[in-house]
């Protein structure tokens, strides 16, 4: 994912994903740097009551999941080399 700001444009990775302490905790990169993102419940709750999701967002969202669902189903049973990029 990319980050914009008047600071520039930054790749923005996540290698991990988990919980801890009540927490999520993104593990990745962000540029060059190495990065943990730490999001509480109140944090989430907040961000989330903040976004206006809108008919665009619905569809990307549905076509994501149809996407990756259909690409689960595919590859099921195969090795990871095996395995097609979306």
């Amino acid at each position: 994912m990319r980050i914009k700001s008047k600071a520039g444009t930054f790749i923005m990775t996540v290698d991990e994903v988990d919980a801890e302490n009540g927490e999520m905790i993104m593990t990745g990169k962000m540029g060059v740097w190495q990065a943990k993102t730490h999001v509480n419940v109140d944090e989430l709750t907040e961000m989330l009551s903040e976004v206006k999701i809108n008919g665009k967002v619905i569809d990307f969202l549905a076509l994501f999941g149809f996407r990756y669902l259909r690409n689960l189903i595919e590859n099921e049973g195969k090795e990871p080399a095996e395995e097609e990029k979306v």
